[in-house]
């Protein structure tokens, strides 16, 4: 081999060495390791507690009940009307 394309090789390597220093490995490393913890939950099929489902339905309804404020605040008499009709249950005010 001459030493002309030896020193290319080295060059290039030495060069490959220095780019490869200045990635943030553990930004990449945090990311591979997020996406195999949520495969792994996947597959386990981890199920979600029985608190989380019904904190999810007080939300929902005060999401309802801040739509149904918001139609009445902005006059939108028909809006506050078909909510009242298709939630009627969520409508007792005491």
């Amino acid at each position: 081999m001459e030493t002309e394309l030896l020193i290319r090789y080295i060059a290039v390597g030495v060069a490959v060495l220095l780019l490869g220093s200045t990635v943030n490995y553990g930004a990449i490393w945090s990311k591979i390791k997020s996406y195999f913890s949520w495969v792994a939950i996947k597959k386990n099929n981890v199920k979600i507690p029985e608190n989380t489902k019904e904190s999810d339905f007080l939300e929902i309804v005060e999401l309802w009940h801040r739509l149904r404020l918001s139609c009445d605040e902005y006059g939108l008499k028909e809006a506050t009307a078909k909510l009242d009709e298709v939630f009627p249950l969520l409508n007792v005010e005491e």
